[in-house]
């Protein structure tokens, strides 16, 4: 039985016990949060869970396994830092950090200690995309041209961070995931209409090798929920809307031939954390561990610095200063 702590209680801190309390071969010994009426709500779920508003406290158990992190992001790199310096397995929520150096820093700690470090990018475990990747791999689509995320609803937005750092790094994690390679450059737009520096509105676009293009549209401004993907290669379009038809992929062929096709109805969150047990038991590393956090991390921080540059477009360099959140650690 692989024992699990969960740091922060709120909704997603939530889904996450729901989850873990459905699979056999986990088993959560402690959750955690600074606020008690958070806590006391999430332990209902389980009397014999141990209840703390002081995360060190797990630091100090030496049977805990692993511990996931659903706190705010601005607290997300001490916590898991303190975590990895206790060689124990960390599964953090996105966004993994809010700077690249500090996500470089988490990775080498985990290295160093010889554990798991995990982000939970979790798209990157819905079928949906799953079978998107398939089809792009055997070449259904031909050479790609054109992707269109699109991400929007009104009142999604975490007050404490940019719509880029809470949503769009979904997107981006995607991108990653279907393209595998780095962008040639980055240019973003991005408006703060509701609290000042704080911005709920950002339109991405990626140019890649092969002529394509992305465009990522991400706010929490707008009256109508989108959860929309639509992937055009020289032969086929690909579309898949997870609102509307969250049963199939649209397959357009360029003739205008329209199929749906069908994937597995399994839950991504179940998937991820299925994912992040057998890498605490084998130490295999995690499908979205140190690649995908520094390529999010770099790509989040690149479309903030054009926006906030009028759009400027920025060149994907991994050897360049790009962060414009780090702190001294």
């Amino acid at each position: 039985m692989i024992k699990i702590g969960l740091v922060g209680c709120g909704t997603w801190g939530f889904n996450y016990i729901k989850t873990l309390c459905s699979i056999p071969e986990a088993t959560i010994k402690y959750i955690c949060d600074v606020k008690e009426e958070s806590l006391q709500k999430a332990g209902k779920t389980n009397s014999s869970i141990k209840k703390t508003t002081d995360y060190h406290e797990l630091l100090l158990d030496d049977q805990l396994d692993g511990v996931i992190i659903t706190t705010p992001p601005q607290s997300h790199f001490p916590i898991a830092a303190d975590f990895l310096s206790r060689k124990k397995a960390v599964l953090v929520e996105k966004p993994c950090t809010l700077s690249y150096h500090e996500a470089d820093t988490l990775i080498k700690l985990a290295a160093k200690n010889n554990t798991v470090l995990m982000v939970g990018h979790l798209m990157e475990y819905h079928p949906a995309v799953l079978k998107m990747q398939e089809y792009i791999n055997q070449g259904l689509l031909g050479r790609l041209r054109y992707i269109l995320l699109e991400r929007t609803g009104l009142g999604d937005l975490r007050h404490e961070v940019s719509v880029h750092w809470d949503l769009s790094v979904h997107d981006f994690s995607i991108v990653r995931y279907l393209v595998d390679q780095d962008p040639i450059w980055i240019s973003a737009h991005g408006e703060s209409y509701q609290q000042p520096n704080v911005y709920d509105l950002v339109i991405i676009t990626m140019k890649f090798p092969g002529d394509l293009l992305v465009q990522i549209q991400t706010n929490c401004i707008s009256l109508i929920k989108k959860r929309h993907a639509e992937i055009s290669g020289e032969q086929m379009t690909m579309a898949f809307d997870d609102v509307k038809n969250t049963n199939g992929i649209q397959l357009i062929s360029n003739t205008g031939e329209i199929a749906t096709a069908k994937f597995e109805k399994e839950l991504p969150l179940t998937k991820q954390c299925l994912h992040f047990l057998d890498c605490i038991k084998t130490k295999a590393l995690p499908r979205t561990g140190s690649t995908d956090i520094l390529w999010v991390i770099k790509a989040t921080e690149l479309a903030e610095q054009s926006f906030l540059n009028h759009g400027e477009r920025l060149y994907w360099d991994w050897h360049g200063d790009i962060s414009v959140n780090d702190r001294e650690i």
